[in-house]
């Protein structure tokens, strides 16, 4: 998985310290991609800023970017449809639920679509979404933001729509990060984002504690929906004059966690944060270390209701289940390393397959 680096949100604010370009050939998969999800873009780079854009929203009011940004700018989301897209309804409404942690960071949200504004007006209204969504019934402002899908057939309900992702843009009109996966199937959340770019707290924190750390394991949502990417959380705190091997060391133990492999998810590479270099006098030697709080994250992309079904409960829960390996030093001693069992429970959800009257429908 690529990571982009990120630009600051605005002077001496809040800096989005991880941003991931999620587009990629090589990252492992559930299944296929299919027709749709060739030749993905993602658009305008980290760094540029957006082109100037009018454009109606679903009460056929006009709408620019001054007009829809926060006072640190804006996150525009551009679904492929808001009417037959199931995972793109389902993320509009996820957005929904986190509005307000996206306020106290200063940003506003907008979605957009190839919709016309009465197939937008009734799905907000029918789900209540609270922010304003975009209609480009031409794709002009898709191509102008460089993430046309051009695998449509001509007259088909595909021809026109984009490549879905969601770009962050702060109140200058630069794309300080944007989110995007070539599998449309696999939306990142909200969650997601406010835990990887603005170091949002995790929701279900259990916690663990001994002699030698404090450890709380979380995540970024507590709700799953079939496709949906989240994030899971490990938060470490060493005791007192305690360190834990960062990755790379040599003749000790490394932090090391570890998901347990299914069929019906993905779990993605860990992040670890950078380490420091700690001199050991008594043994002449110099290692990486952890001696103070770090934070791991790394994403899980759920199955589709098909390839979760194996794993699924009967009240609809799954649970991923992992285990977090260490060694711990102190100023004297070093003790036997130790694996802590870890378990994540989430109710999974279902998505949004309901469609507008059909004298609304563009598409049957």
């Amino acid at each position: 998985m690529r990571i982009i680096k990120p630009l600051a949100l605005a002077s001496g604010a809040i800096m989005i310290w991880s941003a991931w370009g999620l587009a990629q050939s090589d990252r492992p998969r559930l299944r296929p991609l299919d027709e749709q999800s060739t030749k993905a873009t993602t658009g305008l780079e980290v760094g540029t800023h957006i082109p100037d854009f009018e454009i109606m929203d679903l009460n056929r009011q006009r709408q620019t970017f001054d007009s829809l940004k926060g006072p640190r700018g804006l996150v525009l989301v551009f679904s492929r449809s808001a009417d037959w897209c199931p995972f793109c309804k389902s993320q509009l409404a996820d957005l929904n639920q986190q509005l307000d942690t996206f306020r106290k960071v200063g940003l506003t949200v907008a979605g957009l679509t190839y919709d016309s504004p009465e197939i937008l007006r009734s799905f907000a209204a029918r789900v209540g979404i609270k922010y304003p969504l975009l209609s480009d019934p031409e794709s002009k402002m898709i191509r102008a933001f460089g993430i046309l899908n051009p695998n449509g057939e001509r007259g088909s309900r595909y021809e026109g729509i984009p490549f879905p992702g969601i770009y962050i843009i702060n109140e200058r009109g630069i794309v300080i990060a944007k989110y995007f996966d070539d599998d449309y199937r696999e939306p990142i959340s909200a969650g997601s984002i406010l835990t990887r770019a603005f170091g949002a707290s995790g929701v279900m924190r259990t916690g663990i504690q001994n002699a030698q750390l404090v450890l709380v394991y979380s995540a970024s949502d507590s709700v799953l929906v079939p496709g949906r990417r989240i994030t899971l959380i490990i938060d470490v705190v060493p005791q007192p004059k305690m360190h834990l091997y960062a990755p790379g060391v040599q003749n000790y133990i490394p932090i090391d966690w570890q998901m347990g492999a299914s069929k019906s998810w993905i779990a993605f590479p860990p992040t670890y944060p950078p380490s420091h270099m700690l001199s050991l006098p008594a043994i002449n030697e110099t290692v990486p270390v952890y001696n103070s709080r770090i934070r791991m994250v790394r994403d899980i992309a759920i199955g589709l209701e098909s390839e979760i079904a194996p794993v699924l409960s009967s009240n609809r829960t799954v649970t991923f289940d992992g285990s977090f390996r260490y060694q711990a030093c102190d100023d004297t001693q070093c003790y036997l390393p130790k694996t802590l069992p870890l378990r994540w429970t989430f109710k999974v959800g279902q998505l949004d397959d309901q469609r507008v009257p059909p004298e609304l429908q563009k598409y049957k």
